[in-house]
């Protein structure tokens, strides 16, 4: 289990398989073992990079290190000790800010941007505004918020397994999020002018986060992006929906990651 360190900060990392190179960046309630299935699915085809951001599981840091900037130069550190030059990222949640800076920001290393259960980033007022109305008439909290309701019932095993791995953050504190996504933080229209990265966000139909008009309207900022929904699950396809999220990941990298 290899790390590497950027900005003072030693990141953990795991690298396996052979091929064009995915990176997957987790959501505030996982790190780099919640993309286990993924990985399975991936690693026989693909060249697969998990790793744990800053101020999650094995790459602990503290608030004050914790930025959107640092978080997309983090994940070219974990490519240089890789040794990939590029990468397709796929995002969960909270990830899709990261993802969508590295996009921004490191585009020439970009291949493909796969963002799910996310607005990236992009949240006007208004959209922040209509979302803090849900988180208000919204009681539940994680980790069933996580999933679409009843998940828990339906699949109590895998429910457990996520607050395992939600449990490895114990350095994390959910009010850093505001760091990272703050209104001075939110992109807009002139952030994309000449944005050419190949871009899908995904979306759960009952996401009890960003539902899909929500992903559908910020999707629209983003120039040739698509949206794909996911029917009958919420904030976490990949986790409550696996199979059907890597079938979809699979076909949507053959025909559009610049490999």
């Amino acid at each position: 289990m290899p790390y590497t360190a950027n900005d003072g900060i030693d990141l953990w990392y795991e690298k396996s398989g052979k091929g064009p190179a995915l990176v997957f960046l987790h959501g505030r309630a996982g790190n780099g073992a919640s993309w286990w299935r993924q990985v399975a699915a991936f690693s026989s085809t693909h060249t697969v990079i998990t790793f744990d951001q800053r101020g999650f599981g094995r790459s602990p840091c503290d608030g004050e290190a914790f930025t959107f900037d640092t978080l997309a130069s983090d994940v070219a550190a974990v490519l240089d000790a890789a040794e990939v030059q590029q990468a397709a990222l796929v995002s969960q949640s909270m990830g899709g800010i990261s993802a969508m800076r590295v996009a921004r920001t490191y585009s020439q290393r970009v291949t493909g941007l796969v963002v799910s259960s996310s607005l990236a980033g992009i949240v006007p007022m208004d959209v922040r505004r209509r979302l803090a109305a849900l988180e208000r008439a919204n009681t539940v909290t994680l980790p069933d918020r996580a999933f679409a309701p009843g998940y828990s019932e339906r699949e109590p095993a895998l429910y457990e397994l996520y607050e395992q791995i939600l449990s490895f953050n114990t350095v994390f504190d959910p009010a850093w999020r505001a760091r990272i996504a703050g209104p001075e933080q939110s992109l807009g229209p002139a952030d994309f002018e000449g944005y050419a990265v190949p871009t899908l966000f995904m979306v759960g139909t009952h996401d009890q986060f960003f539902p899909p008009n929500f992903v559908h309207e910020i999707a629209a900022w983003v120039p040739g992006a698509t949206v794909l929904e996911f029917p009958d699950v919420g904030h976490s396809p990949y986790w409550e929906s696996p199979e059907q999220f890597n079938s979809s990941l699979a076909t949507w990298l053959e025909q559009n990651a610049r490999w």
